[in-house]
């Protein structure tokens, strides 16, 4: 599934930036050589098994369990994993990061920044924003919709997960919006990446952090919130056209935050 010499430059990479153990529980269904009238067929869910085993064996901190979603309602239920195929991280004292699909594409860089911020504990957001998301004290979900070619979607996706490691009352979830069109529907994803923040906020297209984290405690403050002062693409059309647009240019040498919005 990983070409051999990205897993090469993956096991560096891990042997030089992880710290603690990660844990990943994945959901998936069984493999039936048969049709089954009314069984929704998963078509990601066997390259995305495979994937995950290929990580985990690039890392010994690195532990990887398999769990069939049809008999496993019970373990699913303490992740709150709803869908197929479903990603669960976890670090030593870190609540569950949950990604919904395959993480592949422009995707995939961001998931393994992810996995060692969580094996580092390793918040990359301002001290304001850290002090802001401090004084959140109900649950709020955040769910990043995102797809494998949108060259944005990676920093709302890292975004929401670094929220989620600061405080966990955030329930950050990200999902691949074209494995998943029915959800996708539900929230009129038109372009990505879209944040939906408590199902009461939508803010198309790449935000500042100052922004993501203010809409993050509006949400939970009023439930008529809207986000007026988000200063993202003002529409779908407007994001997709900045989805189109060129990435940034990359930082400073080292390991990168990832963080820095337009």
């Amino acid at each position: 599934m990983i070409p051999l010499k990205d897993q090469e430059a993956i096991r560096v990479k891990f042997a030089q930036e992880l710290l603690g153990p990660v844990k990943i529980d994945y959901f998936t269904q069984k493999e039936l050589d048969i049709v089954v009238p009314g069984r929704q067929p998963c078509a990601y869910c066997k390259p995305t098994r495979e994937m995950l085993q290929e990580l985990a064996a690039l890392s010994d901190l690195i532990s990887l369990r398999v769990h069939n979603l049809e008999e496993e309602r019970a373990e699913a239920a303490k992740f709150g994993v709803e869908r197929i195929p479903g990603i669960v991280l976890r670090g030593r004292d870190s609540a569950g990061f949950k990604f919904y699909g395959m993480p592949g594409g422009t995707e995939f860089a961001s998931f393994l920044d992810t996995i060692v911020d969580i094996s580092r504990n390793e918040v990359l957001f301002s001290e304001e924003s850290v002090k802001s998301l401090g004084k959140l004290k109900e649950d709020v979900r955040v769910r990043v919709f995102v797809a494998p070619t949108c060259p944005y979607c990676p920093v709302m996706a890292r975004a929401a997960f670094q929220m989620a490691l600061i405080n966990p009352h955030v329930k950050a979830e990200v999902v691949e919006a074209n494995e998943f069109p029915e959800l996708a529907k539900r929230y009129n994803v038109t372009a990505v990446p879209l944040t939906v923040i408590g199902d009461r906020i939508l803010i198309p297209g790449a935000v500042p952090e100052k922004a993501l984290v203010e809409q993050v405690l509006k949400a939970v403050q009023s439930p008529a919130a809207q986000p007026s002062d988000v200063r993202g693409p003002s529409s779908p059309q407007a994001a997709e056209a900045e989805a189109r647009r060129e990435p940034p240019p990359a930082g400073e040498p080292g390991r990168g935050s990832g963080l820095i919005l337009p």
